[in-house]
């Protein structure tokens, strides 16, 4: 019979804990083990010129570039992008369907479907964000707030001034931004103004998370309805920001792509 010595069993067990931890994070990138993703780490990406970010519902981020351009992602994990035939465009943002919104340079909305670009009636546009129920919202050049349930092709003003950019979450409510970095929650008709300052641009994830990218490069995230807010430590230098379902992505004052996916803890 083999006998160990205590050096060779301790080098043993680690090397064991070392193959099952190996085994775990493959199935977890497999979709075997996705509970275990619980851990959320930021990293700045070898992706740079870019201006405004959205995640699709399939995950696939989608980005406009400070000349203008659209690009999509290859895969999920961002690593890859292709340019979209696309130009002057700056903010954007895709729907459930995976229709892509975006604003031309001279304010106008603009929607790609099926390999083509289609101008809406909206003009005057700031900012534009989809709910998960298909709706379309608004931020006009004015601060005014617009939405449209039939997919572009009339907007609604509702009671709202003085906002600069704009987020949809679960559940109908809306989050919009003012320029003195006060965030609002627009929820059965009303605004509330929530306990957040000194924010730049908002993004809610389909679980209802908040998070916003702060004037200053900072990033905070709220679980609780805008209730209470936490920063992200590791963020700097962050000006706008999208939410998803296995994470976040955001570009930088520099024009750096930063994603914050999450990772295993074992």
């Amino acid at each position: 019979m083999t006998r160990l010595s205590g050096m060779q069993m301790i080098f043993t067990h680690q090397a064991g804990r070392l193959s099952r931890r190996l085994l775990i994070g493959l199935l977890m990138v497999c979709g075997m083990f996705p509970s275990l993703a619980q851990a959320e780490i930021w990293h700045s990406t070898p992706t740079g010129g870019m201006r405004d970010v959205a995640i699709a519902p399939n995950g696939l981020v989608w980005l406009t570039g400070k000349d203008g351009t659209v690009w999509v992602a290859d895969n999920v994990f961002g690593s890859s992008f292709t340019q979209i035939e696309a130009s002057g465009f700056s903010r954007i943002s895709v729907g459930t369907e995976g229709f892509v919104w975006a604003i031309g340079s001279n304010g106008a909305l603009w929607k790609f479907a099926t390999n083509s670009w289609t101008e809406t009636t909206a003009n005057g546009v700031e900012d534009v964000a989809i709910a998960p129920d298909g709706k379309v919202w608004l931020v006009g050049e004015d601060g005014s707030i617009w939405f449209s349930g039939d997919q572009g092709q009339k907007f609604t003003q509702i009671e709202a001034s003085g906002f600069s950019r704009i987020s949809a979450g679960p559940s109908g409510v809306v989050w919009a931004v003012r320029p003195d970095g006060t965030l609002w929650k627009f929820v059965t008709g009303s605004w509330t103004k929530t306990s957040a300052s000194g924010a730049g641009d908002v993004a809610i994830a389909p679980n209802g998370l908040i998070r916003f990218a702060g004037k200053d490069g900072t990033v905070w995230s709220s679980p609780d309805g805008g209730a209470t807010f936490s920063q992200d430590e590791e963020a700097r230098g962050i000006e706008n920001i999208a939410a998803g379902r296995s994470g976040a992505w955001a570009v930088g004052f520099n024009g750096v792509l930063w994603r914050k996916l999450f990772s295993p803890q074992f």
